[in-house]
């Protein structure tokens, strides 16, 4: 799969790859000390935690585990509806980490000092709302008119800072950011004998059939909208209210 092989982010495509990874490389949680070849796993959970919860799935299955960050405040789900919390909470009981995807542009403090401010509020407020300690945190949009990329400190709020200058010079960095793989495609970078690979994937570009990626976007949008019309139908029918 090239980096311009836009439709091809499936389900299948992304088991094939994992079962690549794993045949390679540990698959360990930020902050390891780890010499052996091993892959640090994130997904920035931007458009669907429903899609999250499957890739988890998947993961759980091939027996390895990933770190997955959660956003408090995008505008794809509300981790507090109490469906999409549970969804949250059963990726973490599959074995996976937590981490924070913190929104830069929401913090009421100035520059980098305001950055830290909000991280300190959205680690306790997810890590309270999920149950489970925070292991790292990932910016969301970095280098978007922010300060965050200001910000290189290996840990940040006893949080592993996934721009950190560490990680950065010392692992092999690849993301499929908007739908495509940045730089090189996975399978390239897994074919080069790297000993450290950081990689970065978003589950709601990994759907069932390939797709465009305004595609993949519209169908968690339509998927999530559908979802709540449902449950207003439901309430008005169990209400025994006129639903017009």
């Amino acid at each position: 799969m090239t980096t311009d092989d836009a439709g091809g982010y499936t389900e299948s495509e992304y088991t094939r790859l994992l079962r690549t990874a794993k045949a390679k490389y540990a698959f360990e949680s930020y902050g390891t000390v780890s010499t052996a070849p091993h892959a640090l796993w994130r997904h920035d959970v931007d458009l669907s935690v429903h899609r999250a919860l499957r890739i988890a799935q998947i993961e759980a299955e091939e027996g390895v585990k990933s770190t997955y960050f959660f956003l408090l405040s995008g505008q794809f789900y509300n981790l507090f509806e109490p469906g999409i919390a549970a969804r949250a909470m059963s990726i973490l009981e599959l074995g996976h980490d937590l981490g924070v995807h913190l929104e830069t542009t929401v913090q009421s403090g100035e520059g980098a000092a305001g950055i830290v401010e909000e991280l300190t509020r959205e680690q306790r407020i997810l890590e309270e709302l999920l149950g489970a300690p925070a292991k790292a945190f990932s910016f969301h949009n970095p280098g978007f008119g922010n300060d965050a990329l200001s910000i290189d400190d290996d840990e940040v709020c006893g949080l592993v800072n996934t721009y950190g200058r560490s990680l950065r010079e010392r692992y092999r960095y690849v993301s499929d950011s908007n739908g495509y793989w940045r730089h090189e495609s996975l399978e390239i970078v897994l074919g080069l004998g790297e000993r450290r690979l950081h990689v970065l994937t978003h589950p709601g570009w990994w759907q069932e059939m390939p797709m465009q990626p305004r595609a993949r976007v519209r169908r968690c949008l339509d998927g999530r909208a559908e979802a709540v019309l449902r449950d207003y139908d439901e309430t008005l029918n169990e209400a025994g209210r006129q639903n017009r």
